[in-house]
């Protein structure tokens, strides 16, 4: 093969790898390892898909058995809602959205999701070996998860949040930010 047969194929590899974003880690336990810093929800690039958004937070919260979190696509700027189930597919498909949007497939809705995210709160009150990490939780929008933000790695609560919720609900961000908001 030539050198610039072989040059192209890599150019064409490298551009597939970086169209297809960041590479999703998961921990031994499942859960997904968000990097530091590592942006789960990108900014509308303007106010009609902020709205848009906004109005799809909204619909998302208000049918959050059959709905997932909305995303917007940092690459097109596209609206991704998140269908949890077929009534949720129904309901999304229904809905008079006239921004390019496209409808994905999730496993939770924002209900179960959010009842995630209160629930890890109460971790350290119950005694859980290494809650004192924690110092954050809030909805992963890309990858419909709970996204808990710890400062430090802690292989206890890893494993103690993989027995007692579902892991592909479950995001964790290690980042360095103490629970009493200093850094490490």
């Amino acid at each position: 093969m030539s050198a610039r047969i072989r040059v192209g194929l890599a150019a064409v590899a490298l551009l597939a790898l970086a169209c297809t974003g960041p590479a999703q880690q998961l921990d031994p336990t499942g859960i997904l390892l968000v990097a530091a810093g590592e942006q789960v929800q990108a900014r509308p690039p303007n106010e009609q898909v902020g709205q848009a958004y906004s109005e799809a937070s909204m619909f998302a919260e208000a049918n959050g058995d059959d709905i997932g979190y909305p995303w917007i696509d940092p690459a097109s700027g596209e609206l991704i809602l998140s269908a949890a189930t077929a009534k949720g597919r129904q309901l999304l498909e229904g809905a008079n959205i006239t921004i390019p949007h496209r409808i994905r497939d999730v496993a939770h809705g924002v209900t179960e999701l959010r009842r995630i995210q209160d629930d890890v709160t109460f971790l350290g009150s119950r005694g859980v070996a290494g809650a004192e990490v924690m110092f954050m939780t809030l909805p992963d929008h890309r990858d419909n998860r709970a996204l808990i933000g710890i400062s430090e790695m802690s292989r206890p609560l890893l494993e103690y949040l993989a027995a007692h919720y579902p892991v592909d609900a479950l995001a964790v961000q290690v980042s360095g930010v103490q629970p009493g908001g200093g850094t490490t």
